[in-house]
Parts: C-alpha cells; structure tokens; sequence
C-alpha cells in the first residue's frame, strides 16, 4: 500500500516539476553572486552536471590507480573483485561459445539488471549472449581512467537495463604526452609467462581540439582441468565404506560407454568397458558402481573428461581506441570515439559426449540383449573438442555539443552512435550422426582412420549484433528557488538493434553430437523521451527528478520515474534518500530463439521423495534439456528504495552508509530443471509444451526416473533483494609517509526469490554461491618515489544445502610495490593472491563456483611504465 502511494506522489511531483517549468515565465536564469563560475562536473546517473561530488545517489569510483594496485589484470578483473559483484559473474569459461565474455552482475540480481554505459553512453549487450548483456572483454584496460558504479535505479536517465544498477566507464580525452606500459604475470601453479601486456596511450592537444588514442594488447592463458588438483580427475572414497561409488568421482562423466536399456529402468556399463579400460587406461576409462545415483546394481563406464578438458579459455585481446574533439565554431564543438576490439579465445572439451540411439540387440556394447537400448558414449577417436572464438567489436560515435549564450550558456548536444559486433565459434572434432549412419550402413569399422573421418564434424555459430542511436538533448537552469536556480534536462533518442545467433545447418538439425544450442534472431526499435531537474529547495536540500518514456516496437511502452532527494544535514554530514520505478525488455533472445538442446544438471527431488530416498542423498545428475523461447514474453518491472548517510567524520576519514531494497516483479527467467521437475509433482506448475517431465515407468506406483526436461522462459512471481553498503575511506599524512584505507563492504540481509515452480518465495540469502558478505579492503603506504599497496578480499562462508553444511570464507590478500624514478618511468611488482588460496570447494570437493571463486592461484606479476 505505501509503495503505491508512494509511487503516485513520485508521478504528481514530476508531472508538477514540468508543469512548473513549462508554465514559468518569464524565466530567470540565476548567476553566481561574485560573478565567478563554480566548476559543474557530469556525474553517473544524471544528465545534468553539478559541483556537488557526493550526490543524492550512492556512487563507487575505481580509479586506474585503484585498479593496478589491487591486482586487476583487465576491466573485467576489476568489476568481478568489487565488493558490489554479489555473488560473481560470468568469466572467461572454456568450451562455451561465450568462453571470450565476462559481464558485471550487481547486487546478485544477473548480468542483465546492470546496464553498461562507456562515457555516459550505453554499451550494446553481446550477440553471443543474448544482447542482454555487455562483454567488458571489450574494453581496454588501459584507455580506461575510472568506473564509476552507480547502485540505484537508472531506468529513468539511461533506459531499460538499468534495474539493479548502472556501472559507467570513463575513457581517457583530452591527454596529453605519450605513455607505455609492458608487463607480464607468471601463475605459481602454471610455471611460465601465463599473462603478457602491452599499452600506448597517446594524446596531441591543439588550439581548438584534441586527439586521444590507445592501443592495448592483453593475452592470458588458460587453465586446463588437470592442472589443479580439485579440477582433475579422481575417484575418492569419500564415506569410507570401502567402494566407490559415482557420485564420489569427480571430473568422470556417464557419457563414457554406459547403456540404458529401452524403457530406461536401468543403466549398465558396455561390455566392452574392460577393453576400454585396457586400451586406453583405468585413469580414462573405468566401471563405476552408480547404486545411488540409478538404483541398486547400476554401473557407469565413466570416462574422465576431466584429465583432457580446459575449465579457464584463454583470451588475446588487441583494441584501438581514438577519443577526439575540435571546437568548430564559436560555442559548438565536435566529438567524436572509435574503438575497434579483436579478441581471439581457445578452450578446449573433451572428445564428444553424444548419445548412440537405438542400439540394436547385437551391438557389442548393448549388456541387456534387446533392441532399443541407448548408449552414452565417449567418442574418443574424434578427438578433443576445441573452441576457437573470435570476437570483433566495432564501436563509432561522432556528435556535436555547444551551448547558447542567450539562454545563459545552455547546453545542448546531439550524437549518432553506431555498433558493430561480430562473434565466430569455430568448434572442431565433434560427432557428425550422419557419418555414423553411414559407417552403419557401410559396415565401416567405427574405429578405423575411415570410418573416423567420416564421423568427424566442425560447428560453426556466428553471432552478429548492430545497434544504431540517434539522442538528443538540452541542459539549462530556469527559474528561482529559495537554494538557487532550477536545473533541467530534456532530451529524446531512438535506438534499433538487430540480432542474430546462427548455427551450422548440421547443428540445428540435430545431427551433430556432443553440441548444443540452435539459432536465434530478432531486431526492435526504441525511442524515448526523457526528463530530468534539480531544485535546490532550500540551501541544505536539493530534489532530484526524472523520467523517461520508452516505446518499444515488440512489446509496448513505460514510464520509469525517480525521485531522490539531498539534504546537507551538516557541513560534514549528508542524507539522500531515493526512489525508483524501472523495467527491463525482454532480450531478444528469451523472445526469438528457436528450441534449444542442453544437458543441464539437476535434482530430481521428487523422486527421491517418491521412492524413500533422503533430500541429503537424493544427488544431482543431468538430464536431456530442451529450452524453449517465448514471444509473449512481458518486461519486468522493479522498485528501488535507496536511503543513506555520507558523514565526513574529519577532512581525512569519510564514512558511508546505505540501505537498499530492490523489488523486481514479473521477473524474466528461465527455470531451471529441478525447479521444473519439482515444480510438475508438486502441483504448482502445469505441465505445458514447454514446461514437461518425461518419466521412466515407476516401481509400485511410486514415480520413474526423469530423462528428458522441457524448460523455457516465463515472467514468474519476483525477486526482492535487501541489503546495506557501507564504505570507510581515509588517508593520513605523517612524517612517515603517507597511508590511506579504502574498505567497501556490501551486505545482503535478504534474497527473496521463487525456488518452487509457483510456490512462495525463499529468502537464499547465504546458500551456496550466494554470500552474505563481500568485502574490499585496501591499505596503502607511501613515501617519497615508494609505493606499497595491500589489498584483501573477502568472500563470506556460505551453506551448501539451502541451510545446512557450512563451506568456508574465501580471503584473498594481493600485495603491490611501485617505485617511482621520475623520466625513467615506474616499476610494478606484485603478487596476486599472496597465499596461494585455493577456491571454496563443495563438501565432495567440486569446484562448482567458478562465478564467485577464482583458480588462478598465486600469480606473480611486474610491469613497467614510462610517460613522455
């Protein structure tokens, strides 16, 4: 109820604000009382430029400075480590046709609530993903002078995607002198250079202009599964009993030589699995008891992927970045961006892992003597499959800016921004079933040089995304207020995006083995009109308002209002408080794609239920997937209450602290298969043509194994995240040096979200992968050319079963020394994970989050600076 009225006071203020503007006449424009000009700045998450730093908005700036001492390699380093990074993101993943992306998820609330902005200006999401999501492996680090990470509402300045926050990247302009910079990092448990980089930044300053540019190359290798310990493959008595069962294997797969009889009530290893195991080794091929997973007397022929397989793509990135303007009459300027990106990535699967249908009574491999059986299978004579990744981004932006002097140096600008991304997945070695028909049909040996070339195929996706802006818009000050004159922003832009994700022709016909995915496509108009003011209503208390009106071609329109307010409670102390309504459109991909397969895993809890088997032993396992899009999709729609305090405790110490609540409805997912499956048992979710469970016949009226799942993409119930951010930063000169503290902490006290297909919502605050606590802390010492920086990162202890079994904290503690000799430039030293931490690990020692807990180990790392 209050969120209601709320919402309706928010509307009459901005609907008043316009009205007050529209109707004041005549205008007057305020000047500063000594007649001197007080410098006003663009900040993050306005349009409208201001002296005051600390805003009405809570806002974290990462300097450049900020990002080497911490240990960041690249920009997407740097946002993954942010204490505002809940819960992880998406990193460099081998194997995966996104295996070269990385994305920023803040607040835990997915990649997709957080809109990426370069210099103000929106950064167009990946094909590769979606368009729901920007790639930071497109940006260069070294052309980067801050990020800045707005935590609110930004729906009603930026546009749809803005729901849990915005994080803006600010380039280098108007530099001056030329710098470079060399550098390299060794990994203490890869041995060698496994990280290189090279940068020029440049910049020419004439009479009316400047030019600006970058190049910068990074590279950095991957890691392979068998070179860590908790990745590579072993078989481990974990209960003591004396025998192994499947579920205590890790990095084995059942897609070795293991056969499901035809009414898939049983699972038996190949008879041809000791053969396997004797041609090729028992650390690659080995019968594995699998009781608890399928039932009593079931084995597996496991095959152990994980000795071959990559879990980290590499990425070789080299980017050209030019930034220019040039005054071209009097109060009008020129701007002008370009930044081409190419980034090539490697991973590596092993041999595919692809289903033998219909084996016939005599196949060699078939145990049960009848027709019908399935075989999951481990093409090993096909080799490995490699991913090879190649990402291109294109990126135009040319506008002019100016102001008008008989609107008291209004300003005004116009911009045309153009975006081109093209993404090629180049997969080798995977199953062609055609060349398996024919050896079939042929009676060609599947093992002879032959017979496996004609069983080898090559994926291709090709992933393409345009995106072309047109804005518009106008700031100026009109009329009086007791706190000064009235600031406004008008503007309109219009935007359209095409997409595009195609597959092989072979791959979407289903006949290629050990792939998945299908090809989608889709393309909307935008445009939008957009409103913004400041009035200082007294000298201590500033009103921020905002909207927006969007108007998409493919599902409607939107208002997205906010209002914030600034109170200078004390010379030291402000209060700001803010609220926000926002939206996200459907990606294009949730709405186009055509259906999907995948081998997700999952638990099948009703199962486990229905035939007496404890929710603690009942395991997960993965099952055939089939993804459906949805073009009746709806946008989601949030609110974001924001309220904290900014308190300079002395010109030195600096204390922040805010409280949150984002409420997210009709939230755009998809489900996931064990929510589907418990879904359909339970009752609360109807079985459809997307949402369905295929069973295997049950034993005494209690329920069958599931072999094949249908999912897809729904607005479900909500998502409501409450939290508190409190940061303390100070600096302190002593005859000693220098010392400064820089500790942001970020707490999620609530994580309210469906988990039961139609049930209520569960508060998983604090379950695996989702900690309570993230927090950065860095320390800092300077004196004379000397500098040492130590940074910790912390990650707090979860549970790994909803609310029970405790997993450890994460500490993570980076060191860094510069040294300063004046023309013959700067030297880095430092060393990345100082203790060599491995990442938290489940109770059966999986690594199972690789959003949250980095592998890199301990990593040496120097690089060198000169600046003419």
């Amino acid at each position: 109820m209050h969120k209601n009225i709320l919402a309706k006071s928010v509307r009459l203020a901005l609907i008043g604000g316009a009205a007050a503007t529209a109707f004041t006449a005549p205008a007057v424009f305020a000047a500063d009382e000594d007649g001197a000009k007080v410098e006003r700045i663009e900040v993050t998450g306005s349009r409208i430029k201001r002296s005051d730093l600390e805003g009405a908005s809570p806002i974290t700036t990462i300097t450049t400075e900020d990002m080497k001492m911490e240990g960041n390699f690249t920009v997407a380093d740097a946002l993954r480590n942010s204490n505002l990074n809940s819960f992880g993101s998406f990193s460099e993943r081998s194997g995966s046709s996104a295996q070269s992306q990385a994305t920023i998820n803040l607040r835990g609330a997915g990649s997709s609530r957080t809109l990426v902005l370069i210099d103000g200006k929106r950064f167009p999401g990946s094909p590769t993903l979606g368009g729901a999501s920007a790639n930071l492996n497109a940006i260069p680090m070294a052309a980067v002078e801050r990020i800045d990470i707005l935590t609110d509402g930004a729906s009603s300045t930026y546009g749809s995607d803005a729901i849990a926050g915005v994080v803006n990247i600010i380039m280098k302009k108007n530099y001056q002198g030329i710098e470079f910079n060399v550098g390299g990092g060794s990994r203490d448990q890869d041995g060698g250079l496994t990280s290189k980089e090279f940068s020029v930044v440049a910049g020419y300053q004439m009479d009316k202009g400047n030019i600006t540019f970058a190049f910068d190359h990074q590279d950095r290798k991957g890691i392979s599964d068998a070179d860590r310990s908790y990745t590579s493959a072993s078989l481990n008595d974990l209960n003591g009993d004396g025998e192994i069962q499947f579920e205590e294997a890790i990095g084995w797969s059942l897609y070795g030589a293991t056969v499901q009889n035809a009414d898939r009530t049983e699972r038996q290893a190949s008879l041809l699995c000791d053969d396997l195991e004797a041609e090729y080794g028992s650390d690659v091929f080995q019968t594995i008891k699998a009781d608890n997973v399928f039932g009593a007397g079931s084995t597996y022929c496991g095959y152990a992927y994980a000795n071959v397989s990559y879990n980290k793509a590499s990425v070789d990135r080299n980017t050209v970045y030019v930034d220019a303007n040039y005054e071209i009459a009097e109060d009008v300027e020129w701007f002008g961006r370009v930044m081409v990106t190419q980034n090539n990535s490697f991973g590596r699967y092993a041999p595919p892992a692809a289903a033998w249908s219909n084996l016939s009574a005599d196949n060699p491999h078939n145990p049960f003597g009848e027709d019908g059986a399935t075989g999951y299978m481990r093409w090993v004579g096909i080799g490995t499959r490699d991913g090879n990744v190649d990402d291109y981004n294109q990126d135009y932006l040319t506008g002019l800016r100016g102001t008008i002097s008989a609107l008291n140096d209004a300003e005004w600008e116009f911009y045309y921004h153009h975006n081109i991304a093209d993404n090629k997945s180049i997969g080798e070695y995977y199953l062609s079933y055609s060349g398996l028909a024919y050896n079939q049909a042929n009676d060609i040996d599947l093992g002879s040089e032959a017979g496996i070339n004609n069983m080898r195929a090559t994926t291709l996706t090709q992933g393409s995304a345009t995106f072309d802006q047109y804005s518009a818009g106008l700031g100026f000050d009109a009329f009086e207020l007791p706190g000064g004159s009235v600031a406004h922003y008008v503007g309109m832009e219009y935007f359209d995006q095409q997409y595009s994700e195609v597959y092989d022709a072979q791959s979407e016909a289903g006949l290629i083995g050990g792939s998945a995915g299908n090809s989608a496509a889709g393309d909307r108009q935008v445009w939008a009109m957009f409103y913004e003011a400041v009035l200082p209503l007294t000298d201590d208390i500033e009103l921020n308002l905002a909207a927006r009106y969007d108007d998409y071609s493919d599902f409607g329109d939107n208002v997205a209002p906010k209002a914030s307010i600034r109170w200078q409670a004390l010379e030291n102390v402000v209060v700001r408080a803010s609220y926000s309504e926002a939206f996200r459109a459907p990606s294009l991909d949730q709405l186009y794609a055509a259906t999907t397969f995948s081998a997700d895993d999952g638990t099948d809890y009703a199962f486990c239920e229905s035939n007496g088997i404890s929710e603690v032993n009942c395991l997960e396992a993965q099952y055939d997937t089939y993804i459906t899009a949805n073009k009746d999709l709806g946008p989601e729609t949030s609110e974001y209450l924001n309220f904290g305090v900014a308190w300079d405790i002395t010109d030195d110490v600096g204390l922040k602290v805010d409280y949150f609540n984002l409420n997210i409805d009709d939230v755009i997912s998809r489900r996931s298969i064990t929510n589907v499956m418990e879904g359909i048992a339970s009752g609360n979710l109807t079985p459809t043509d997307t949402f369905y469970v295929l069973r295997a016949p049950g034993a005494g009226g209690s329920l069958g194994q599931a072999y094949e799942v249908g999912t897809g993409y729904g607005n479900s119930d909500k998502l409501e995240i409450t939290g508190i951010d409190v940061a303390l930063n100070a600096k302190f000169e002593t005859s000693i040096g220098d010392f400064g503290i820089n500790w942001n902490n970020s707490f999620v006290l609530d994580y309210i979200e469906e988990v039961e297909g139609g049930g209520a919502g569960v508060d998983t605050a604090g379950w695996s992968g989702q900690p309570e606590l993230k927090s950065v802390l860095t320390t800092t010492y300077s004196v004379e050319d000397h500098s040492l920086s130590w940074n910790i990162n912390y990650t707090d202890s979860t549970y790994e079963d909803k609310t029970s079994g405790k997993l450890d904290s994460w500490v993570i503690h980076n060191i860094s020394y510069v040294y300063n000799a004046g023309d013959f430039g700067s030297m880095l030293l430092g060393i990345n994970n100082l203790t060599d931490e491995d990442p938290v690990l489940s109770s059966s020692g999986d690594y199972t989050n690789p959003e949250l807990y980095n592998n890199y180990g301990r990593e040496f790392r120097a690089s060198y600076t000169l600046k003419f």
